[in-house]
């Protein structure tokens, strides 16, 4: 039997990121990014980007992301 893992929703991960007071577009620039990069973690593996995320957030990467990172 296959596992199945849930990944968050961007709507998810964007609404976690404004609960703790920020944005991802203000996270971006504090990381030295352009101001949309970030975005692009929402969508698809990048695991830089993802790590940004998820340290932010103070939440494994894994949890954020299981489907990426589970083999």
């Amino acid at each position: 039997m296959r596992e199945q893992y849930q990944d968050w929703l961007p709507s998810r991960v964007v609404g976690e990121i404004k609960i703790r007071g920020g944005s991802l577009r203000d996270l971006s620039r504090s990381s030295g990014l352009k101001a949309d990069t970030l975005r692009n973690a929402l969508y698809r593996h990048c695991p830089k980007y993802e790590q940004i995320i998820a340290g932010y957030l103070n939440v494994p990467v894994e949890k954020i992301w299981p489907s990426r990172y589970k083999k």
